[in-house]
């Protein structure tokens, strides 16, 4: 039965964005379903570890520990703020290439991601997708893979590569081809860099707020262009 769980890990939160948003055409239903997931598998985990008294035992001494979580913190910040630029300078130079702004307007008021509702967009971006997301990924999936399974930089390639998965069915909606599909190649790059983060530092604090601030440029662009 093990053999079949890490395979359901990498392709559940695709299949739940793909039901929800290709199946049942309805933004709310994917975000329940994706979020749910993510929240869920790792949480029902940790609770069967507690209950069997089989958490694993930190990987490093306390005080080394205290000293790269601070470390972690600030590679955070700066690369997040790196991404933050990086994403809004390329929206700025390259917009007309991929955003059809007509389209796209009309794409998210149909998803209700405007108006009255933009601020739900972004306590989703900003805090629910980039907690969620690091811990499922960075955190949990991650941290099977290299409990014996594979190499640490298998691993990361592969939590990155079903990150980036579920990216193709939100991206190619958005942009215009071929640049929807070319696109998802800096998703997989964040989540590489993002997975050395957890493997290097052994926290998660520092990829959530690289996350989180990489995702406020996507924002940028939505308030920039899109608004």
């Amino acid at each position: 039965m093990d053999r079949y769980k890490i395979p359901i890990l990498f392709l559940g939160p695709t299949v739940m964005i793909a039901a929800g948003l290709q199946g049942m055409h309805s933004v709310p239903l994917t975000f329940a379903l994706f979020y749910g997931w993510l929240l869920l598998v790792p949480l029902g985990s940790f609770i069967l570890r507690r209950r069997t008294a089989d958490l694993a035992k930190p990987r490093i001494q306390t005080d080394r520990k205290q000293q790269w979580q601070k470390t972690d913190i600030l590679l955070g910040i700066g690369s997040g703020a790196a991404f933050f630029g990086a994403i809004v300078a390329a929206a700025a130079w390259f917009h007309p290439l991929f955003l059809d702004i007509p389209r796209l307007k009309g794409l998210l008021q149909e998803w209700h991601f405007s108006g009255e509702h933009t601020i739900w967009l972004v306590l989703v971006l900003l805090v629910l997708n980039p907690l969620l997301e690091e811990t499922y990924w960075r955190g949990y999936v991650l941290r099977k893979l290299t409990d014996g399974r594979v190499s640490p930089a298998m691993a990361v390639f592969l939590t990155s590569l079903f990150y980036s998965l579920y990216h193709v069915l939100s991206i190619v909606p958005i942009f215009e081809r071929p640049w929807n599909i070319a696109l998802v190649l800096p998703v997989f790059a964040a989540g590489l860099f993002w997975g050395w983060m957890r493997l290097r530092h052994a926290s998660l604090t520092g990829s959530v707020l690289s996350h989180s601030f990489a995702d406020a440029g996507i924002m940028g662009i939505y308030f920039l262009y899109l608004s």
